[in-house]
């Protein structure tokens, strides 16, 4: 019995010590963050057809009728089936309310289709654009040239994320009169960036595009950042 009571303080005792240690260790945590431009290498698009009927059925399958026009013009311009995927599909009532006889109104049904795709070429972007504007859809909601995988340029931005840490870690320990130990913990963010034009594709009445629209890939700021907690003395 002493033994087992001399073995729990003995514990006890270190887990103590530890504690103590890790309450008298004095640390600096820093951020560093890099910043890379690379040309975007996809596109990600979004169209929704729209319909309204007073029968659900009516709208559709005019909507169901549009948006295989949408789905043929768009292959047309050489964009594979498995980069198009329906998004969203729903049915629903719309009213008004009318205040002479506090009552909702049915108006119609409104069915809403919306469709996503992914263009590679990014040459094709703008006639992926026009044809499925012309072909019936009404809606552009996004346009997004991005990297589809930003993950590999990640050793590149890391280099200097890491430095730029070291360099203000280094900085803020000269200034305030302490040595730099060694890093104790070191965690990071990967890099992301994008270039969005939501609803980007101007129509006017009929579905046509508007004049003028002109959309550049430009290049993505992609940034990357490390946090780094020194152990100062």
């Amino acid at each position: 019995m002493r033994k087992t009571l001399l073995a729990a303080a003995a514990v006890l005792l270190a887990v103590a010590s530890v504690r103590a240690a890790e309450e008298e260790r004095r640390t600096l945590t820093v951020t560093g963050t890099a910043e890379i431009s690379v040309a975007p290498d996809i596109c990600y698009m979004s169209f929704s057809v729209q319909t309204r009927h007073k029968s659900a059925a009516q709208a559709y399958r005019e909507n169901n009728e549009l948006m295989n026009k949408v789905n043929a013009a768009i292959k047309k311009q050489d964009i594979p089936a498995k980069d198009m995927q329906t998004a969203n599909f729903t049915i629903s009532p719309e009213y008004h309310y009318d205040r002479t006889t506090n009552k909702r109104i049915f108006d119609d049904y409104l069915v809403s289709h919306t469709l996503n795709v992914k263009v590679r070429d990014l040459t094709k972007v703008p006639n992926v654009l026009d044809a499925a504007v012309n072909a019936g859809a009404n809606q552009v909601l996004e346009i997004n040239f991005t990297v589809e995988n930003p993950k590999r340029y990640a050793s590149e931005a890391r280099v200097d994320a890491i430095k730029a840490a070291r360099a203000k870690a280094e900085q803020i320990a000269q200034l305030t009169g302490v040595k730099l130990g060694k890093p104790i913990s070191i965690s990071e963010s990967e890099p992301g960036g994008r270039i969005f034009y939501p609803q980007a594709a101007m129509m006017r009445d009929g579905g046509a595009l508007a004049e003028g629209v002109t959309l550049e890939p430009g290049e993505i700021k992609l940034t990357h950042t490390v946090y780094i907690t020194y152990e100062i003395e």
